[in-house]
């Protein structure tokens, strides 16, 4: 009885290995065609790169696709002084676009890509002369001022911590608008 105990753990042993060659080879096979994938786009976006540098355009924007797609679109990118920068909406049509050096976004039309504007609307604007001036992202003091809150008198106030009372007597408004 004891011999044919351990035919079978033998047996499924022998099973359990088998399987385990098998997940690993599929496992390795999976990971060959991904290197492979990933060359092939590699190879596609040198190509495409390259035509971009010899034609005329001012920017190129690719095919939607996946974080992976679009680092391999900036690293080449970055190799040949391109400026290049995703824009659009994650899940639904995320996508890299490069730019010649000398017609690459200022930080204000950055900031409006960033803020969901597209690219045709980019150009559009430009053509227009406009100078995106509402996507100024620096601050600075003299934007702003300050007014002094009314201060409640001792007797009504109630709010047992004074920093409290310095800290909200003052408020920044904007003097733009």
């Amino acid at each position: 009885l004891g011999s044919i105990e351990k035919e079978g753990a033998s047996v499924d042993q022998a099973k359990v290995a088998e399987a385990r060659k098998r997940r690993k080879a599929a496992e390795d096979s999976r990971k060959a065609e991904e290197k492979a994938t990933r060359d092939n786009y590699r190879k596609f976006v040198q190509v495409t790169l390259d035509s971009f540098i010899t034609s005329g355009g001012d920017l190129h924007e690719f095919q939607p696709s996946d974080n992976l797609h679009r680092v391999i679109v900036q690293d080449e990118a970055e190799s040949r002084g391109l400026p290049c920068m995703s824009v659009g909406v994650e899940t639904i049509d995320r996508r890299a676009v490069i730019f010649r050096p000398d017609t690459g976004p200022n930080e204000r039309e950055l900031r409006f890509l960033q803020m969901e504007g597209t690219i045709a609307e980019l150009r559009r604007r430009r053509a227009e002369g406009d100078t995106f001036s509402e996507y100024n992202i620096h601050f600075s003091l003299n934007d702003a001022k300050f007014v002094a809150k009314a201060r409640p008198t001792k007797a009504q106030d109630a709010a047992p911590h004074e920093e409290d009372e310095d800290i909200s007597a003052r408020v920044v408004t904007d003097r733009s608008g």
